[in-house]
């Protein structure tokens, strides 16, 4: 059976992290919560990537967020924050690699597929996509720190206004945002054109700017406000309007 993440490695310096629950929307199980830990450790201490490719199999969906089944709505606020706080963990620790990262957006993001798109340096997504920061439709907010990374992807004005609307938004609202830097009208392919001008640079260039853009931003503010999020949307968890939500996505 094939892991629900597949982890790939080019001698180019490429390396490939895909969702592989494409009959699940590729959701975030706890299995792949784990997995994700496991190959950021190796990426960690591999001195020869130049990028890193996040994105979903498939051509409907990205990420769905975090698979109901697994982070269900029927728990205690200190239980709710023991269960998210991993996927945060592995958020920080991609927002903080020593490499560019790019969100390759093969299909439709919703909730804490968002928040994992918004982990990366850049992010291209699909013509065929509608995406959204739907949290606050569920009684809840972002739960992984996605809200704190998203002020740091748009404007502040645009992060604090999309999270209360809470809608789905077409790829060219993406564009306009600025949250997206490409459209693409493929699936992932490691050779892909758009790839050429992060690969055609050397391991130093691109770490020099990663770690520019690591000092412009201050990390020890970010897992502040990320560790913040996760304890905010934990009580959250608890509400009726969160069990209420979880409830009516079980029933359909």
């Amino acid at each position: 059976m094939e892991q629900v993440l597949k982890y790939e490695r080019y001698e180019n310096g490429l390396a490939v992290l895909t969702i592989n629950r494409p009959n699940k929307r590729n959701a975030i199980s706890k299995e792949v919560v784990s997995l994700f830990a496991q190959y950021i450790t190796e990426l960690e201490n591999n001195d020869n990537i130049k990028l890193l490719v996040i994105t979903g199999e498939g051509q409907q969906a990205f990420c769905s967020g975090g698979d109901l089944k697994d982070f269900h709505g029927h728990l205690k606020a200190d239980e709710a924050y023991e269960l998210l706080k991993p996927m945060q963990e592995v958020l920080y620790r991609i927002a903080t690699l020593p490499f560019p990262t790019l969100a390759w957006m093969n299909g439709s993001a919703r909730g804490g597929g968002m928040e994992l798109a918004s982990a990366c340096d850049f992010r291209f997504a699909s013509e065929n996509g509608n995406y959204g920061f739907v949290q606050g439709n569920l009684g809840i907010a972002t739960g992984w720190g996605g809200g704190s990374l998203l002020y740091r992807r748009i404007h502040p004005q645009q992060a604090h206004y999309w999270q209360i609307e809470s809608a789905i938004k077409s790829v060219k609202e993406l564009e306009e945002a600025g949250f997206i830097q490409k459209v693409i009208h493929q699936e992932f392919v490691p050779h892909a054109e758009e790839l050429t001008m992060f690969l055609s640079k050397s391991v130093e260039q691109l770490r020099s700017w990663k770690a520019q853009w690591l000092r412009h931003h201050s990390i020890e503010q970010l897992i502040f406000e990320m560790d913040e999020e996760v304890a905010t949307c934990s009580k959250l968890w608890e509400s009726e309007a969160h069990i209420e939500a979880v409830n009516r996505f079980f029933s359909k």
